[in-house]
């Protein structure tokens, strides 16, 4: 590995694009290969640190990393509607449904909900641009991508049914 390839950027390079999501929302984007981002619709900016894109996108070269991530932030908004319809469906009024002071069961709800929206997420990216899951990435980043979207997906499945198994237990 060549020395300079370690070296973090001086000067980071930014993407920056503006669309509007399917459902007619207005978005600017920008993502930097510092792994920061900010996502803006209107009244509202929400500048964050990519912690998933730091996985999904290790090995990558910058251009196509950026790209990915700039599609993976834009896939939160473009599949809204996946996560919301997800959370009415562990929130859904039942009866002994994460009523009370019961932190934990809040905890799994919000900790499945996000990950549901990060895998609705990146299913975009992969639907959207096919570098994604193309041979860019050396054996080692791949078999990471597989593992950390198979395990995203095996928690968003146990989290739901462990909510809803226990909700129908306690309604029973």
């Amino acid at each position: 590995m060549d020395m300079k390839e370690n070296k973090r950027e001086k000067t980071p390079q930014v993407f920056t694009f503006s669309t509007n999501t399917w459902y007619g929302l207005p978005v600017n984007i920008t993502v930097s290969s510092n792994n920061l981002h900010r996502v803006t619709v209107p009244g509202l900016a929400l500048p964050h640190p990519g912690l998933v894109n730091i996985i999904s996108r290790w090995g990558l070269p910058t251009e196509i990393r950026l790209a990915l991530t700039s599609y993976h932030e834009l896939g939160h908004l473009q599949t809204l509607p996946v996560p919301a319809l997800h959370m009415l469906l562990l929130l859904w009024p039942r009866k002994g449904h994460l009523v009370g002071p019961n932190i934990w069961r809040w905890l799994v709800a919000i900790l499945t909900h996000q990950v549901v929206w990060e895998l609705a997420a990146e299913c975009y990216v992969v639907a959207t641009d096919r570098r994604a899951v193309k041979d860019y990435r050396t054996p080692m980043a791949r078999g990471l991508y597989y593992s950390f979207w198979s395990g995203m997906a095996a928690l968003a499945v146990s989290g739901t049914l462990f909510l809803l198994k226990r909700n129908n237990d306690k309604s029973q």
